[in-house]
């Protein structure tokens, strides 16, 4: 069952969120973090299912502190923190942090960028067995060019391994640093810097996919220009001068200091927020293209920071941007998203003001307590403190409330869990008997039939007077209301998460009563699927010598989400990379007629539709054993290397056990001979004939038939022109 709604919703459609009328946040409360804190991140560090928080202490007051750190908050439960563990960064004037699994063991480990020592510092998360235990090793220091500002982590070259790029604030550049490591592991370090022209120095960097290639893109700060600058990836399998397309410059505000990506207009397309210093906050919508609108500006002072987020519970991205006064008068503006159903219309209403008692830095959006409501943390710089404002929206009890979508793991991904709580009419006596989960259809899907006039007789919408947006939503399941606490579901997705970029799917669930036209409905929640399964290795794998040909061959792939073999060669026992790798295909079968062939040695892996790469197989190439070294032949056929044949050529490999008159025929489907080579004059041994070297078949699907003494053989060979 699929419905439509338009953007100015029927009254049954609403959802219950009644945040608009009422404060969002609790007033502050203070959390001792270490002197002067800038940058804060997210994330499980120990294992234990709580949020912990990692932090910044620049104590840039004071030039070359002693004090600088990075303090460590392990949450405790109940939305408390324990004391803050200090990881000393002396001197080193730490600002941006970031996240990643650099050698890839499963833990989480920390990347600061070091503004006073030039660099980056690597903190690798502790523990056993892919589960932290909230410790790291000491800090490991890397070069990063002048006054690394603020630093992201993303593979920028396809290689399996975690890079980063940090903006500088002393000349004009973002700095890429490769992770190093060997067959997509890393091992936890960095290559020296490779630097990328902007315009001027820069405060603020954030990835995204402005182009919509799947390849992971960079925004920064152009300070004094005026602008931000984009560097579209392109994908190329080493860091170097080919890694991004030249810098584009586009207009946002005064002096950009901060920058944030979301998608506020609901269009797929990643757009741009940007805290500027001190002229206000500029959203630039994306084209999808790679390239931005002019930016719109709020008015929010000197703004520092800026993120993006769901405060309301609608669905709808959401801004905070911190401020600061010079005189500890900061404050927290607030933004709503606008749009209905879920969907934003790109625009934002006026804001709320919220006051922590002192000058802000950067805001971090995050349901801290688990509690299914969105909190502020908010660094105050100017003190040894971060503020933690606890969210207080909440929403009509009748109405069920999302509490998680979240990624199935170890899967071939397709699938998130959605979770809820009950309405408060599931109870004895209540009126609510079912829940009906509801997916998104993204208006790329739906957009072409309603253009062409075909959208599906089981499809439903209404249209408001005056608008023909229309957002459409498709009934999964409906599950009966048993009087419990909560309730969750398997939802497949719209798509799977990709190597770079997350796309969501959003949902919603109705509280269903025995009048039809009574219900009611949550706000609306996303989430991202994401294939967690890299496929095992393909096997048999097989390297024969002809002459001064290698003939590789292999079985076809079993795995559902298959897309690709990719072939590399090397000297003995190297290790597969991109400088190694000789082709992608899904083929079953190589010939490689490279001079070195038969001193190399192949590795064989299977890549699937979402990136992952599985380990390789090793084959070393074989020469052809006399007759007389082995035990007797016996009648096989092989069949044709590489199948399916793209260049015209049948390459077809067989044995014979005697010198006895023998045929090779090619047939078509309906049993014609199209082609035949006498070849018992071959001999008893193992052969390679091109069966097409005096007729090239067309397109289509053939057989093989291999006629000797009473026996025949046959194969199926796929033909490419």
């Amino acid at each position: 069952m699929i419905v439509a709604t338009t953007t100015t919703c029927a009254s049954s459609f609403a959802h219950a969120s009644a945040c608009s009328n009422q404060a969002l946040f609790a007033p502050p409360v203070n959390r001792v973090t270490g002197p002067g804190p800038l940058w804060m991140v997210t994330g499980d560090f120990n294992g234990d299912g709580r949020l912990d928080i990692a932090i910044s202490n620049s104590d840039f007051q004071e030039s070359g502190s002693p004090n600088a750190s990075v303090a460590i908050l392990l949450g405790a439960g109940g939305g408390n923190f324990n004391s803050p563990v200090v990881y000393q960064l002396a001197g080193d004037e730490p600002h941006g942090i970031a996240l990643g699994d650099f050698n890839q063991d499963g833990i989480t480990d920390l990347a600061v960028a070091c503004k006073g020592s030039g660099t980056v510092a690597i903190l690798l998360g502790q523990g056993t067995s892919g589960v932290g235990d909230g410790t790291f090793a000491p800090p490991v220091h890397y070069p990063a060019g002048g006054y690394p500002f603020q630093i992201v982590a993303s593979d920028f070259n396809g290689d399996g391994i975690t890079d980063l790029a940090v903006c500088l604030n002393s000349f004009a550049a973002v700095s890429v640093l490769r992770g190093v490591g060997s067959g997509g592991v890393g091992n936890g370090s960095f290559a020296a810097p490779v630097q990328f022209s902007i315009s001027t120095v820069s405060t603020g960097i954030e990835k995204g996919d402005f182009n919509h290639d799947g390849i992971t893109d960079l925004v920064v700060t152009e300070n004094s220009a005026h602008t931000v600058g984009v560097l579209i990836g392109t994908g190329a399998p080493t860091i170097g001068a080919g890694s991004f397309q030249p810098v584009a410059h586009y207009q946002a505000g005064s002096a950009p200091f901060d920058v944030a990506v979301g998608d506020f207009n609901g269009d797929g397309a990643d757009d741009i927020a940007v805290a500027n210093s001190p002229g206000g906050t500029a959203v630039l919508l994306g084209l999808g293209n790679g390239a931005f609108n002019s930016p719109t500006i709020f008015n929010t002072g000197n703004s520092i920071g800026v993120a993006v987020g769901d405060l309301d519970h609608d669905g709808i991205l959401d801004l905070a941007v911190t401020t600061a006064t010079g005189t500890d008068g900061g404050n927290v503006h607030v933004f709503i998203g606008l749009g209905t159903n879920g969907v934003g219309n790109g625009s934002f209403g006026s804001e709320s003001i919220y006051s922590v008692g002192a000058d802000t830095y950067q805001a971090t959006i995050v349901d801290y307590n688990a509690d299914g409501r969105m909190d502020l943390l908010v660094s105050d710089y100017l003190h040894n403190y971060i503020s933690v404002l606890t969210g207080t929206c909440t929403t009509d009890n009748r109405a069920p409330k999302i509490t998680k979508v979240r990624d199935v793991p170890n899967d071939q991904g397709g699938h998130v869990f959605v979770t809820w709580t009950a309405s408060s009419l599931d109870a004895t006596g209540g009126s609510v008997i079912n829940y009906r989960v509801w997916r998104r259809i993204p208006p790329a899907m739906a957009a072409p039939l309603a253009r062409a006039r075909r959208i599906p007789s089981t499809w439903m919408r209404t249209r408001a007077a005056g608008t023909n947006d229309i957002v459409y939503w498709e009934a999964l399941t409906t599950l009966p209301a048993q009087r419990l606490a909560g309730y969750g579901f398997t939802a497949p997705t719209t798509q799977d998460s990709l190597p770079n970029s997350n796309p969501y799917t959003a949902f919603f669930v109705s509280a269903l009563t025995t009048d039809i036209d009574v219900f009611y409905s949550s706000d609306v929640d996303s989430g991202y699927s994401v294939d967690n399964l890299a496929p095992p290795a393909p096997s048999p794998f097989v390297a024969i010598m002809d002459g001064a040909q290698a003939d590789l061959h292999w079985t076809a792939s079993p795995v559902p989400d298959f897309r690709s073999f990719r072939l590399y060669r090397g000297p003995s026992g190297f290790t597969a990379s991109p400088g190694t790798l000789i082709a992608e295909s899904p083929d079953t079968g190589y010939v490689d007629n490279d001079p070195s062939a038969s001193l190399s040695d192949y590795r064989l892996s299977v890549v699937d539709i979402h990136g992952n790469e599985g380990p390789p197989s090793v084959a070393v190439p074989q020469s052809t054993v006399a007759v007389d070294d082995v035990a007797p032949i016996e009648l096989a056929l092989r069949g044709t290397i590489p199948n399916p044949s793209r260049d015209g050529r049948l390459r077809v490999s067989f044995a014979l056990p005697n010198a006895h008159r023998a045929s090779l025929e090619l047939l078509d489907v309906a049993g014609r001979l199209v082609a035949a080579l006498e070849v018992g004059s071959l001999g008893a041994g193992r052969h390679t004939v091109d069966l097409a070297n005096r007729t090239r078949p067309r397109a289509g699907i053939y057989f093989l038939r291999l006629v000797q003494d009473a026996r025949q053989l046959r194969s199926r060979v796929v033909v490419l022109n």
